[in-house]
């Protein structure tokens, strides 16, 4: 089982969604959270056409836990739904997970999913 961690911007977060449920991904957890990347400052344009610089960034982290072999379709498939060609696009982390039970039935491994 692997942990897959997400950072995404917030306006592309029902696309990801979408088309993870259409996977059949439909449990994750959702942050609102302030990323910072390598970049200085960001500027950033908003819908009244000024231009603004930005230390952080808001993000959405959307975690799920997979199965290994299920990994690399799902990057793809956040990548593909996620990507706009800006700085800022967001980054995907993949971790292992060694267990997980769930605690109403106790049932361990790949039967949580």
């Amino acid at each position: 089982m692997k942990k897959i961690e997400a950072l995404v911007r917030p306006e592309r977060l029902n696309d990801v969604r979408r088309s993870l449920a259409e996977m059949g991904h439909r449990t994750m957890i959702n942050f609102d959270i302030w990323y910072r990347g390598n970049e200085n400052e960001i500027d950033q344009h908003s819908h009244d056409g000024n231009s603004r610089l930005y230390d952080f960034m808001s993000k959405i982290k959307v975690e799920l836990i997979v199965r290994d072999d299920e990994v690399e379709t799902i990057m793809n498939t956040i990548c593909e739904n996620a990507h706009t060609g800006h700085v800022g696009d967001g980054k995907i982390f993949v971790l292992p997970v060694e267990m997980a039970v769930r605690i109403q039935t106790k049932e361990t491994g790949d039967a949580v999913f």
